[in-house]
């Protein structure tokens, strides 16, 4: 009982403000009276459950066949747009990019199937612990994301959370390691940083860094 609770507040606090981002994106792009069909990267989860709150043509994709997707395929794969049979007006790629081997062609292909003035929503990690290893490649700057988002004629890029959130995660996520100590010192942060949330905002309005954060979200109009 009490390691799904720690499970639970541990995924809340490394994946905040995701559902926020969603949401606002998706509120914004129902508001625009379009049928549309959205494809998501990275099949099933909480993130496609919630998706599929916003919109009923929800399609998704992945290479592992696992976690049953619609259709197995590699977001970098050479003939991404052909075997493809559908024009999705909205993408959804979350915690995804950087499980890639290459993030310069898997955007690429996103934004060969998109037409003008559809839409990709993105999350990625910046300063943050290994996960899913053995498939865990690369991480994100403000920098290098407009850079491999250039083609796009607006891109949005917004902090996942702040630098004292940032460092507060990353000890919590000592709770994966397989090291007992390690777990259970992540948990004591994990509880310190509930406990101590309204001071940790607080101390960085005060002191404040655009440098530093566990990711970043893109929301990009082709």
């Amino acid at each position: 009982m009490f390691s799904k609770i720690f499970y639970h507040l541990s995924k809340k606090a490394s994946r905040k403000n995701l559902e926020v981002f969603i949401s606002n994106s998706l509120q914004e792009a129902c508001l625009k009276k379009r049928e549309h069909k959205v494809l998501n990267i990275g099949a099933g989860g909480e993130i496609e459950k919630f998706i599929r709150i916003y919109f009923n043509k929800v399609y998704s994709i992945d290479n592992d066949k696992k976690r049953n997707p619609d259709q197995l395929l590699d977001l970098c794969d050479e003939k991404f747009s052909e075997k493809i049979n559908y024009k999705p007006t909205i993408i959804c790629c979350f915690e995804v990019l950087e499980h890639t081997h290459n993030p310069l062609k898997a955007v690429e292909n996103i934004f060969s199937i998109l037409e003008k003035g559809d839409m990709v929503l993105v999350s990625v990690p910046f300063n943050f612990h290994i996960h899913d290893e053995p498939h865990d490649y690369y991480r994100f700057t403000y920098y290098g994301l407009k850079m491999l988002f250039k083609n796009f004629s607006d891109i949005t890029i917004k902090k996942r959370n702040g630098w004292l959130e940032s460092i507060f995660v990353n000890i919590i996520r000592l709770e994966k390691e397989n090291n007992l100590l390690s777990r259970m010192f992540g948990r004591l942060f994990l509880l310190l940083y509930y406990l101590l949330l309204p001071i940790i905002l607080v101390f960085q309005k005060i002191f404040t860094s655009d440098k530093l954060t566990t990711g970043y979200f893109v929301e990009a109009i082709k």
